[in-house]
């Protein structure tokens, strides 16, 4: 199936690539998103990110699955309300298991922040064109204004004229996401492993 949406007030603070996985999660039967396919690599992404997410709501710590792989399920008021908020919610984690970080204490953002995730740094600017692509292991909470200063030791392009894009795994021929606030972090933009950030140059 396919949808456009656009200024909703459940993603209106988000940045556009977090808001799409939020939404691809949240909607099982969806395709086409806004005009662009909703690809399986894609859909695992966002249903595992979207895990993450919600973690930090749990009511109470999950029991561990049986060796079986089948799980007792909380049934308190507090667990009935949070699994009416996310109806989806216990078909993906039977899918994919649990996602939240032992490290993190159960905070998905601190589970987000503090994975490495492989991204290829490539320039498109005039002056760095003939500069090959670098992949690099970056924590989730890095700021992208950090960023560029490590696209500015690569490709040599002064970050206050440099414009990020992002473009996630398999979505190379789609509209990249600009990472246009330099105070937020990689998470924020929900950069995943295998994306690659574009180095272009303002005028």
């Amino acid at each position: 199936r396919e949808a456009r949406l656009a200024e909703l007030p459940l993603t209106a603070e988000l940045s556009q690539g977090l808001a799409r996985r939020l939404i691809i999660a949240r909607v099982g039967c969806l395709s086409v998103l806004n005009g662009s396919e909703v690809r399986p690599r894609e859909r695992d992404d966002a249903e595992r990110f979207y895990l993450r997410q919600i973690a930090a709501a749990y009511p109470s710590p999950l029991q561990p699955s049986s060796g079986t792989g089948s799980r007792d399920l909380p049934s308190s008021d507090e667990w009935v309300e949070f699994r009416a908020k996310h109806p989806r919610w216990q078909h993906l984690l039977e899918q994919h298991g649990e996602q939240a970080s032992a490290a993190s204490g159960g905070s998905a953002t601190g589970t987000l922040s503090a994975e490495l995730i492989d991204i290829t740094l490539r320039a498109t600017a005039a002056s760095a064109a003939s500069l090959p692509s670098v992949t690099r292991k970056l924590p989730g909470g890095l700021p992208i204004k950090s960023v560029k200063l490590i696209a500015c030791q690569l490709f040599k392009v002064e970050p206050t004229k440099q414009r990020l894009l992002y473009s996630p795994a398999g979505q190379e021929s789609d509209i990249p996401e600009a990472l246009d606030d330099d105070m937020k972090r990689l998470c924020d933009f929900a950069v995943l492993s295998g994306g690659t950030i574009i180095v272009d140059e303002m005028e």
